[in-house]
């Protein structure tokens, strides 16, 4: 008998996942989550390898117009809303006395990576501020300022909000903030990995997990 490999595994479940999310079912696709947590998959590997590629390719299909702004929508807050319910097991593994402010820049509205960055820098034991959408530049910079942050998260989904990071860096510098540490995402950035350094910031991550990992390494170098 032939078994399925894991990601065959994973490649199923993505299927029955945006299946789910296509005819607007949160039942069905609280249904998925549940199953593969009794299959034994983890909540991170959910953000990575599911709720991430899917959220991605219903970008693509509505770009398409595959997918209408209305389940689109309706896509989002779904897996936002199962977020929520998985965030038990992203409570901080240990303290790292570290502090990030993270959100998308104004006129942003897509927010479910940023918030899985989010989650995975709490899980490590950053103490997070998360801003979600559409957050100004005075407001990530006052707030960076208030709080002594060591890092700020700067997310973009659509390329036509990639000069706002720009007042994002101005801000920074008027503020006397310059010399501190700036990562952004988003597709855009996994589109074009060296895209970051048009816009002089520390550095990008294709995802959650390495965002965090490349994050500890700046300060390791320390």
């Amino acid at each position: 008998m032939n078994y399925p490999t894991p990601e065959e595994g994973l490649s199923a479940i993505r299927k029955s996942y945006l299946a789910a999310l296509q005819q607007g079912s949160g039942r069905q696709a609280d249904q998925v989550v549940e199953d593969s947590l009794d299959q034994g998959l983890t909540a991170n590997q959910l953000y990575m390898d599911v709720f991430q590629p899917t959220a991605y390719e219903i970008g693509r299909l509505w770009q398409r117009n595959l997918f209408t702004v209305a389940q689109e929508h309706l896509a989002t807050a779904i897996i936002e809303r199962q977020m929520g319910q998985l965030r038990a097991y992203f409570k901080p593994r240990v303290s790292r006395n570290r502090t990030l402010v993270l959100g998308s820049v104004t006129q942003e509205l897509h927010r479910v990576g940023v918030r899985m960055v989010a989650d995975f820098f709490e899980q490590d034991g950053w103490t997070v501020y998360y801003l979600g959408a559409t957050t100004p530049a005075s407001s990530f910079v006052g707030l960076a300022r208030d709080v002594h942050a060591d890092m700020i998260g700067i997310s973009v989904q659509m390329v036509y909000h990639l000069p706002h990071i720009a007042g994002v860096i101005q801000e920074m510098e008027r503020c006397g903030l310059g010399g501190l540490p700036v990562i952004v995402g988003g597709m855009p950035f996994i589109q074009q990995p060296e895209l970051y350094r048009s816009f002089n910031v520390r550095f990008s991550a294709p995802n959650a997990e390495q965002a965090v990992a490349q994050a500890n390494d700046i300060f390791l170098e320390g």
